[in-house]
């Protein structure tokens, strides 16, 4: 059983990430992350003239960081079998939208390709991602960098999922949540209850979503949805619930609040996913490169 696709990542881009316009699936995430995944690692020492590659990335020229990328390892990361697979998730990434918090700026995830796109018979090539994404997710000098399985990611069934994964992989290790969420302390398991006005912040999408349209993640209550199934898959448990409230001067309850609890799953480390049959990422390796 091959083993599963883990990156580190800091905890500050895993509890602030947002998509503020588009639609990405979870294999376009677990792309995206994997297209970083040797830059994230990187010992950014500044070079002869005190410039690092964070500072070089986060000040240049329309947000780009070019990278040296391996067809195997994006192959790896996702669990897809064709390069032509690939072609797909890149387009939905370069329409999309990534925030940090869902006020200021944002940024494009992918900006394509510096030559040609990455296939059979062009195994390596340098694409380019956000500059700032990239340093906002880079481990090195930063603390209690968290561990993402990409190899459960690219699997989940719903949208939601990838992002309320980071959080709860953030929560874990102690990320700031604002005060009005109550979070409990950080462990092997915390607790917040998020408002509902506030609720787009703590799952990382757009607000102006009606709680109709969480249902179907959460499930009827907020309780056995896909993304509690998708969560177990990647080795953390999910307990939401709906509270409730007066809607007005009327009896009538509504929501106004979801509690979320997230615990990890004692050795789910030690259980590799299924994988799709794929080509052996032994030899495979990623270079990074100055802009």
């Amino acid at each position: 059983m091959p083993t599963a696709f883990v990156i580190p990542l800091s905890r500050t881009l895993a509890g602030s990430l947002c998509l503020s316009d588009g639609a990405l699936t979870p294999v376009d995430m677990a792309l995206w992350l994997g297209t970083m995944a040797d830059a994230l690692i990187l010992v950014d020492e500044p070079d002869a003239e005190g410039v690092t590659l964070r500072d070089a990335w986060r000040t240049a020229a329309d947000d780009a960081a070019p990278l040296y990328m391996a067809g195997r390892t994006l192959l790896e990361a996702t669990g897809l079998r064709t390069h032509g697979a690939l072609v797909r998730p890149f387009e939905r990434l370069a329409a999309a939208r990534l925030s940090l918090g869902l006020d200021g700026d944002t940024y494009s995830p992918w900006h394509g390709w510096e030559a040609d796109p990455i296939g059979r018979d062009n195994p390596v090539d340098r694409g380019v991602v956000s500059g700032m994404l990239l340093t906002m997710g880079m481990i090195h000098d930063t603390r209690y960098p968290v561990s993402v399985n990409l190899s459960a990611m690219a699997r989940f069934r719903s949208r939601v999922s990838p992002f309320l994964y980071l959080r709860a992989l953030a929560w874990l290790a102690g990320a700031g949540t604002p005060k009005a969420w109550r979070r409990s302390p950080p462990g092997d398991r915390v607790t917040v209850t998020v408002p509902m006005g506030e609720l787009h912040r703590a799952i990382g999408v757009a607000g102006g979503a009606m709680v109709g349209d969480w249902v179907g993640a959460f499930g009827p209550g907020g309780r056995g949805g896909p993304v509690h199934a998708d969560l177990v898959t990647a080795g953390i448990r999910l307990e939401t619930a709906w509270r409730m409230g007066a809607a007005g001067y009327g009896t009538r309850q509504v929501p106004t609040g979801l509690r979320i609890t997230v615990a990890r799953i004692a050795g789910a480390e030690r259980r590799p996913l299924p994988r799709r049959p794929r080509q052996s990422s032994s030899s495979s390796a990623s270079a990074v490169s100055r802009p």
